[in-house]
């Protein structure tokens, strides 16, 4: 990143405006649930099949089929449904308007789940939500559990492979941003939001940290003077032009009580 010019000042009392392809959001609910459903109905197929012994190789491809759609679909229910972009919402509450979260972006053929554009310029934030220990050593990612915890969570959000997400993400936006001829600091991090997290990396690619880091990470960045407020406000309508902004609601005033003299 360029040398410092001046500290991100935070502490507003108003948040950051959000964006949400909430159309995205809601056909990725859709495929998982009904890729588990459809997963769910293949095995219970299976013993139909089984009556006939010479069905026997249908029924262990259907079987296999099965399962494969069933644990897809309920990785991706478990996904989908935990709600990282509503956590990552609440976490920058305060940060002020001159931050937008950018939840969902259809930046050329690839979808960037999580953006900030901020003072100094857009930031991947690759949210992952699961318990548990992560490990990170020599370029591999792994996800530390072993007996039945292992077992019940095929089911449950899984690691992936956060760098290579960010990588991509990376590299979709920047070639989104040199179609558009704008040049602006970019970066990426990753951030586990469940708190019972137990994190353990050594020299990660991205800055690596909980949820209780991320808004401290956040105040640490640099921001850009040259970066004017039109200047976000471009990137946000490039990034964001897929989701629909969403209105603070404003604090309730209450009206002074009348009391009525003795």
């Amino acid at each position: 990143m360029p040398a410092v010019r001046a500290h991100v000042k935070t502490g507003s009392r108003t948040n950051p405006r959000v964006i949400r392809n909430g159309n995205y959001l809601n056909r990725r609910k859709r495929i998982a649930r009904w890729s588990a459903i459809v997963g769910l109905a293949l095995l219970g197929s299976t013993f139909w099949l089984l009556i006939n012994p010479s069905r026997i190789l249908l029924a262990y491809a259907v079987l296999f089929l099965g399962m494969t759609l069933f644990h897809r679909g309920m990785q991706q229910i478990a996904k989908w449904n935990a709600g990282n972009d509503l956590r990552l919402d609440a976490l920058l509450r305060g940060f002020g308007d001159r931050y937008t979260l950018i939840h969902y972006a259809q930046v050329g053929q690839r979808t960037v789940e999580h953006l900030l554009v901020y003072p100094g310029g857009v930031m991947v934030l690759t949210a992952k939500e699961l318990p548990g220990q992560v490990s990170y050593r020599t370029g591999r990612w792994r996800k530390r559990s072993g007996g039945l915890s292992r077992l019940f969570g095929m089911g449950g959000p899984q690691i992936g492979d956060p760098s290579r997400e960010t990588r991509m993400d990376l590299a979709a936006l920047e070639a989104r941003l040199a179609e558009a001829t704008r040049e602006v600091e970019i970066d990426g991090a990753i951030v586990f939001l469940n708190p019972t997290i137990e994190i353990d990396v050594e020299e990660p690619d991205y800055p690596v940290m909980n949820a209780d880091g991320l808004p401290e990470f956040l105040r640490q960045l640099a921001e850009d003077e040259t970066l004017r407020a039109v200047d976000r406000q471009a990137l946000v309508a490039l990034l964001g032009n897929d989701g629909e902004p969403e209105k603070t609601p404003a604090p309730v005033r209450r009206r002074p009580v009348k009391r009525r003299a003795a």
